[in-house]
């Protein structure tokens, strides 16, 4: 637990906040950029669907492997100092992807890239859980994940149109100069508390820290709601990464008979909804002080959304940018599975419960682009893909929100301790 005491500056909390957000910005906007250059990726790796999806979606396998010791880095060392060099690395890496010339060189560089993203979001969960009041904390990780969603609205329509205009490379390359302004920002702005705190029980004031770590983390992995709570978070968070990410911006060019660019802007509208989505969750769930009502109906607005955008034949396009904002409205409840690791986390170890949150929600959710990819290539028989291709590959994100609402439902139920 931490005890604040009175800070002079009330600014000085929104302020870290907002540079430690930058970089989840950028995690974001590198999350979805293979979906903006998708074809000419493909092109320039003489990649088919598959390794596509391979591609793109090692980014989250190694952010989804680090949460858990990033959460131990946060709790131990402070979030500021690992973010920093996780920044540096990332911003290299970046670079590092204009050089690749074949499939497997980009899967190296996208692991190295997804391991040193993978410190955005925890490390600024911990950071608000340092600088603000524990009554607020789902109200600001529904605001944490509002530049989440603008960063990958960035990441859609403009980099689509980036890459028409500067080539991928360049566009690439204008990305990580992006990095590297939020890095310095980083490096010589971002404090982990404020400079008057009384820090008590925390991991780091327990005799070498790995061990208090080790016993947390097992506490948290016995708890069967965080396991509820994390299957409920990888597959409500599956249709920005399978959708939204990648396959979205295909099947709606196929849909409509529109070009990629075109395509890329009604995608766009999913992580539109989730600006306002992610702030209703949050504060939702703080006016409440329960997490499963706002839990429950995400998933089944996430669910009947889904399911419309998907199966519906014949929708207007003007409906489809409704359907989209909807889709993304209800799906931004995944802000909630934070606040309830949060809850659930054993004293001094918050850091490693939201680790243990987010290995799933983007490990887990990831699943969805090579799934989604080799049901693609297996449905089409090596032939161009086709409505019926994606209708048939796309309902893995028809599970993925039924498992959700479950999960929900019987948090609901039950209480956890």
């Amino acid at each position: 637990m931490t005890t604040k005491s009175k800070i002079s500056h009330p600014i000085m909390p929104w302020a870290i906040w907002a540079m430690a957000t930058l970089y989840f910005f950028y995690d974001y906007m590198q999350q979805v950029a293979p979906g903006a250059m998708e074809k000419e990726l493909a092109v320039h790796f003489h990649a088919n669907a598959a390794s596509m999806g391979l591609i793109s979606s090692v980014y989250f396998y190694s952010y989804a492997l680090m949460q858990i010791p990033i959460g131990i880095m946060a709790d131990r060392f402070g979030p500021h100092r690992p973010l920093a060099v996780a920044a540096i690395i990332s911003t290299c890496a970046g670079v590092f992807f204009t050089f690749t010339a074949t499939p497997s060189e980009a899967i190296e560089v996208r692991i190295i890239l997804g391991a040193a993203t993978g410190f955005s979001f925890v490390s600024c969960l911990k950071l608000v859980s340092n600088w603000f009041q524990p009554k607020r904390f789902a109200t600001m990780v529904g605001l944490t994940n509002i530049i989440g969603m603008i960063g990958a609205v960035m990441g859609e329509a403009p980099l689509t149109r980036a890459v028409a205009i500067l080539g991928w490379k360049g566009t690439v390359l204008g990305v990580a100069a992006f990095g590297g302004i939020v890095t310095i920002l980083i490096i010589f702005l971002v404090r982990d508390h404020p400079p008057r705190i009384i820090q008590k029980h925390t991991l780091a004031d327990k005799g070498s820290g790995l061990a208090e770590a080790l016993v947390a983390l097992k506490k948290i992995t016995c708890n069967p709601h965080a396991w509820l709570n994390a299957g409920y978070a990888a597959t409500i968070n599956m249709i920005y990464t399978g959708f939204g990410a990648l396959w979205g911006t295909s099947f709606i060019a196929k849909l409509y008979g529109i070009s990629s660019t075109n395509a890329a802007i009604v995608v766009s509208m999913l992580f539109i909804g989730a600006i306002p989505g992610s702030f209703f969750f949050g504060w939702f769930a703080d006016k409440l002080g329960k997490r499963s009502l706002p839990m429950i109906i995400a998933a089944a607005g996430g669910l009947i959304s889904v399911c419309a955008v998907v199966y519906l034949p014949g929708i207007p396009i003007k409906i489809m940018y409704a359907l989209m904002l909807m889709l993304g409205f209800f799906c931004s409840g995944n802000v909630v599975a934070y606040a309830y690791g949060n809850d659930i986390s054993p004293k001094g170890a918050n850091g490693i419960s939201l680790g243990f949150v987010n290995t799933f929600l983007i490990g887990g959710s990831a699943l969805a682009q090579p799934i989604i990819g080799w049901m693609l290539v297996a449905s089409s028989n090596g032939n161009e893909f086709t409505l019926a291709d994606f209708r048939y590959s796309l309902s893995i994100l028809i599970a993925a929100k039924a498992i959700a609402l479950t999960a929900a439902l019987i948090i609901g139920r039950t209480k956890s301790k």
